[in-house]
């Protein structure tokens, strides 16, 4: 799949029609629903909320009507014309994802008509932190349910005051921060709202608390009158969310997305966190089939993947997961040479994993900016932000950048700022390979100041002929922003395409040890 034109992305259906129709079923569990959440009847159909019950033979491919958002009370996202341009679901019950968007439209905030009718405004994290704080007579906003607050929406708060208020963790507080970066020198002023401990949530904070509303004035004065007395919050403010955060770490309950290799997760504090990973290795050392091992590992788990190549086509990179699976050479399924029995029961295991990735095969003619429109909608359909793959980053074209690079270098840096800044924006990681030279152990210096974490791939020997066809390798972390440095060896099955943790070798001290146990 090559990158889309946004404008090519237009619905063939009829937004206003299918609102309607979801308008008239809603009843019975799903009022239940959003009379949980605090939202009135009223308010319900003030925002023209609906409801699928169930599939009845619509199917949104072919333009008719059916089950695409099965079991979930269903929110438009309206123009300043009140036309609706995209609809999300929320599913009432517990199935993933929680969310689901029909278009992807990333263009316009929930209620945003009301930015047209007032100076202040509260910026929410949720579509039923939204809904409550506008049944209450509140202006609030907020991005659609699958994305983060994007650079491009500042520009809408321009003179405004803005009350940030998001989700009560660590998450959401580093989301506040970074907004408010964001509307600075915009916005006439920014506040961040601080949520009682206890609180998860503007919609929690409106079911809990008595006298809600009064409540919710009382501590948007609070914060104005703190921040005037105080424009810069000291550190004693934020000790709370520190302690907390640590805490989940010191519990496990903090973790990152498991790699499939536990040395490497260990190493990264559990796995792979919101960042950029560069794995550098030179030619042929196996990046790429060390990436797509990683990138299945995660959607095995149910986390969607996004794996953008300039480098192989789908069919080639398809190919590398069932070779992994059957246990066979990826030449064999290139070829055409292996059992078509055992590529049909590797593609049985290989459909769980599938349902949770999208390959986006790109051509010269791809820019980052179309692929980031392409995982912007992908992002819609899953329902959260996908982990994303790039193989590989010196392929990527420079049509777009502010300026055109004169050298690879330059190139590379560039790129690694852009990819760094997207992946702190919409707070997922960004893992890319680099090729380097034989010999070369360091990328150029701006490359490596935009890196949270660099991997690098080498070979510990030649591999023999005629040999085990187990190739000695390692992966050495030479470069980690918030932890220690290390070398988590491996070998290259190269007969069953795969890489496996090898044990590390025991120090003199360790085997002694051992041998007089």
């Amino acid at each position: 799949m090559t990158g889309v034109n946004r404008s090519a992305a237009k619905p063939s259906f009829d937004l206003e029609e299918l609102v309607a129709h979801y308008q008239r079923q809603l009843s019975g569990e799903a009022l239940y629903y959003l009379q949980r959440r605090g939202i009135e009847q009223e308010t319900a159909e003030q925002y023209r909320i609906g409801f699928e019950p169930g599939k009845i033979g619509f199917y949104v491919q072919s333009g008719k009507i059916g089950g695409y958002f099965e079991n979930r009370v269903i929110i438009p996202i309206v123009d300043q014309q009140g036309l609706p341009i995209d609809l999300i679901g929320r599913s009432i019950d517990s199935r993933e994802p929680k969310y689901k968007t029909l278009v992807g439209e990333d263009g316009y905030l929930f209620n945003e008509s009301v930015l047209e009718q007032t100076e202040d405004v509260v910026l929410c994290g949720g579509l039923f932190d939204v809904l409550n704080l506008a049944q209450s007579r509140l202006p609030a906003v907020c991005p659609p349910a699958w994305m983060t607050f994007k650079e491009t929406y500042a520009e809408k708060f321009k003179g405004k005051r803005v009350f940030v208020c998001l989700g009560n963790d660590e998450l959401g507080r580093r989301e506040s921060s970074r907004i408010q970066e964001l509307l600075q020198g915009v916005s006439k002023d920014t506040f961040i709202v601080n949520l009682p401990e206890s609180i998860k949530d503007v919609n929690d904070f409106f079911v809990r608390v008595q006298n809600p509303l009064d409540t919710f004035i009382q501590l948007l004065n609070e914060t104005m009158e703190e921040s005037l007395l105080l424009p810069i919050s000291p550190d004693v403010k934020h000790i709370t969310a520190y302690t907390e955060e640590y805490m989940k770490r010191y519990r496990g309950q903090s973790t990152g997305l498991p790699t499939g290799f536990e040395l490497l997760d260990k190493a990264l504090f559990g796995g792979l966190r919101t960042g950029l990973y560069f794995i550098t290795g030179c030619a042929s050392s196996g990046k790429t089939m060390l990436m797509k091992q990683i990138a299945d590992e995660i959607a095995s788990r149910q986390t969607p993947v996004v794996y953008v190549s300039w480098d192989m086509t789908s069919f080639e990179l398809w190919a590398r997961s069932i070779a992994r699976l059957i246990g066979t050479e990826p030449q064999l399924v290139l070829s055409g040479q292996a059992s078509p029995d055992d590529v049909s029961r590797a593609n049985k295991q290989y459909v769980p994993i599938s349902k949770w990735m999208w390959t986006i095969e790109c051509s010269l003619e791809t820019t980052m900016d179309r692929v980031f429109a392409t995982i912007e909608r992908i992002a819609g359909i899953a329902g959260r932000t996908p982990v994303v793959f790039i193989d590989h980053l010196n392929r990527i074209p420079t049509t777009g950048l502010q300026r055109q690079p004169q050298t690879v270098a330059e190139h590379q840096t560039m790129l690694a700022y852009v990819l760094k800044q997207w992946s702190r924006e919409n707070d997922t990681p960004v893992i890319s390979a680099i090729p380097i030279d034989l010999g070369a152990e360091r990328l150029p210096e701006g490359a490596e100041a935009s890196a949270d974490v660099i991997l690098s791939l080498t070979q510990e020997e030649e591999p023999a002929e005629g040999g085990t066809g187990q190739l000695p390798c390692a992966l050495r972390l030479i470069k980690h922003r918030n932890g220690s440095l290390a070398t988590v060896p491996l070998r290259f099955l190269q007969r069953q395409a795969c890489f496996e943790e090898s044990a590390p070798e025991r120090t003199a001290e360790e085997t002694a040890k051992s041998e007089g146990a």
